[in-house]
């Protein structure tokens, strides 16, 4: 039977390829278009002013056109496919006095598919002390946000420094698409980018004790979301969802759950699958004799 190719699935191979032969590390001050957006269907929306306090700094903001989610990959430029470091980008609408973030952000991860989450990754500088963290998920069901909860002390924490951590105002600079809309939610006040980065290899380990193993940089995730006032639960902005949601929905029935990409931040489209598995280990093994 011949291959049918559409030129969706060739546009994404080619930027799939490009991806792949991208910076080993991740710049936490790098502009957007070097990270990938992290969808939810056809585009990447969070309504403005909908968090549960006043903060604008637990406002995610974001619209067709300027997402509110990234990821970035780093392969440390070796062979490996278990090392690197795995990085995350979220657009909030302000920098409330005094100046630095101000709460908390959780990346949860479904590495099995099986629409619960499995691991946290996150900025906890809601208390005393300022960390990047990879946390476990409470004893709940995981599946929506009434059954979810966070182990407050992580499995693996990162002191914050200028290597794995940024807090910057959204301009030209870091976003050379965003034009004049820097203010998404209407506030009067400039969105900020939060950005950070973990170990790869901890986030392998880490799911390796929760059961979940044979990860690397290929595996697929799907992410959901969130700020918080607090480092133990998802209390403020759930991304791709307005405010006044049902706590009991599943994440998927939310619309708050991601498309699946792999950890390196390639999606993974649904046709074709198996012929794009096979062009992307392909250009992986082209890059390792590259570098």
């Amino acid at each position: 039977m011949p291959v049918r190719f559409s030129v969706s699935l060739l546009l994404f191979v080619c930027l799939s390829l490009a991806r792949l032969a991208s910076a080993s590390i991740v710049d936490v001050t790098s502009p957007t278009t070097d990270w990938t957006p992290i969808t939810y269907g056809s585009n990447n929306p969070d309504p403005s002013n909908d968090q549960q306090t006043g903060s604008g700094e637990g406002d995610i903001v974001g619209n067709i056109n300027h997402p509110s989610f990234y990821t970035a990959f780093g392969d440390a430029g070796t062979l490996s496919l278990t090392d690197g470091t795995l990085g995350f980008r979220v657009r909030v609408g302000a920098d409330d006095s005094p100046a630095g973030f101000k709460g908390a952000f959780f990346v949860g991860i479904d590495a099995n598919h099986d629409g619960a989450i499995d691991l946290f990754i996150g900025v906890n500088n809601s208390g005393s002390s300022d960390m990047i963290g990879i946390f476990a998920p409470g004893n709940g069901a995981n599946t929506s946000p009434n059954t979810t909860t966070i182990v407050s002390t992580p499995l693996f924490s990162y002191i914050i420094t200028a290597s794995n951590y940024s807090w910057l105002a959204v301009n030209t600079t870091i976003d050379p698409t965003v034009g004049t809309a820097t203010d998404l939610n209407g506030d009067g006040k400039n969105d900020y980018f939060l950005t950070f980065t973990v170990p790869f290899a901890d986030v392998i380990a880490a799911l390796s004790g929760r059961g979940i193993t044979g990860v690397d940089q290929n595996s697929t995730f799907s992410y959901v979301a969130a700020t918080s006032t607090q480092g133990n639960a998802l209390n403020q902005d759930l991304n791709g969802v307005g405010a006044g949601y049902d706590g009991n929905a599943t994440w998927s029935t939310l619309g708050v759950v991601s498309d699946p990409m792999t950890a390196g931040g390639i999606p993974v489209p649904e046709p074709n699958t198996a012929l794009f598995s096979s062009l992307i280990v392909a250009a992986a093994i082209a890059r390792t004799r590259r570098s």
